[in-house]
């Protein structure tokens, strides 16, 4: 379940980036000579009219190949021969379509009922339903000897001062907890500590659902979205900082780390994988902004550079050149940050 979903969640945020440019540029009157899902080698094709749909092996990304991307064409329909506003339109197209995808779902989870990302769930209005949630559990504690795990939700507790209060009423002695995993309700009986501090030996937080009319969930789903970017950006700024120094930022996810966590979101419920590709979609959208060549917001820079020189700089094979050598340092980037997940799960397994 963990594989098809991780599929469909990362095939749909490429899918929409890759459509965005598609759809300006078929809109703009650009021939469009192929729309590819992944990266090649090549599955499945077929034509239809003046463009090829290719399916791809690789599915971490995709790309639409235009006539006169690559170099300069004379043809009135070619990519070169758009005026700058034109081909900006078509390069962020992708950005701006991961938004909105991120909007969508944000909204879909505020109608059905979710945790804010970054608003205060107390200056909403709306239906709301609050949970005791365990973030971390402490090594030989009472809670990780019976198997409560973060993510666990503790019921028939209105909040974390309740439980609190709870425990420590019955230090050291033996309790029933029902334990809410994922959709999956369990009984656990921890023998509680007698030690006044942490009987349970849990990280606890309030955990409060929101649910929200249409219109207040549109607007929920719009700040969300511009709250979470913001906080990518302070992220990324401080990854571009630690990469100059030679460092990998232990933030930093790639495939194999996209897939846990979309397993750990397939376990805990419909509404946090519709939450994880909201969050997905944001980053996704963020990253091909950086103005670094391969990426969207690399070529946009060219494209405005020129229009402020009101001529173009650089020629299109040496811009084409730079975009290659940009690929392929990002390609370095996800080998190394996959070599140090996989080292890391291997290390774990062997640990454990």
């Amino acid at each position: 379940m963990t594989i098809i979903v991780f599929l469909v969640v990362l095939g749909l945020v490429v899918f929409v980036h890759e459509f965005g440019h598609f759809l300006v540029a078929k809109l703009s009157g650009v021939k469009v000579e192929e729309f590819a899902f992944g990266f090649p080698p090549r599955i499945f094709s077929f034509r239809r009219g003046e463009t090829r749909y290719s399916i791809n092996l690789i599915p971490f990304g995709g790309y639409v190949r235009m006539l006169g991307e690559e170099r300069t064409s004379s043809d009135p329909r070619s990519f070169s021969s758009q005026g700058p506003l034109r081909r900006l339109a078509i390069v962020l197209a992708g950005v701006v379509m991961n938004f909105l995808l991120a909007i969508l779902f944000l909204w879909v989870g505020y109608l059905v009922g979710m945790a804010p990302l970054t608003l205060d769930a107390q200056t909403l209005s709306g239906k709301k339903t609050t949970r005791v949630a365990v973030v971390e559990v402490l090594p030989d504690s009472p809670a990780q000897k019976v198997g409560i795990r973060p993510g666990d939700f503790i019921l028939g507790f209105p909040s974390t001062t309740d439980f609190q209060k709870f425990t420590k009423t019955h230090q050291g002695e033996r309790v029933t907890l029902a334990i809410l995993r994922g959709r999956k309700k369990i009984s656990l009986s921890p023998q509680l500590s007698a030690k006044p501090e942490g009987p349970l030996g849990v990280t606890i937080i309030n955990w409060t659902l929101v649910q929200l009319s249409p219109g207040k969930a549109l607007i929920a789903a719009i700040k969300d979205t511009y709250g979470f970017a913001k906080m990518v950006l302070v992220f990324l700024g401080r990854f571009v900082s630690q990469l100059f120094q030679g460092k990998l930022a232990k933030e930093v996810a790639g495939p194999v780390g996209i897939y846990q966590i979309t397993g750990q979101a397939v376990k805990l419920g419909p509404v946090y994988v519709i939450q994880w590709i909201a969050i997905l979609s944001i980053n996704l959208g963020l990253i091909n902004a950086v103005p670094f060549p391969a990426l969207d917001g690399g070529r946009a820079l060219f494209v405005v550079v020129e229009a402020l020189f009101r001529r173009k700089i650089v020629r299109a094979e040496l811009e084409n050149a730079l975009h290659i050598l940009g690929f392929a340092l990002l390609l370095m980037l996800v080998a190394a940050v996959t070599y140090r997940e996989v080292t890391n799960l291997v290390i774990n397994r062997w640990s454990s």
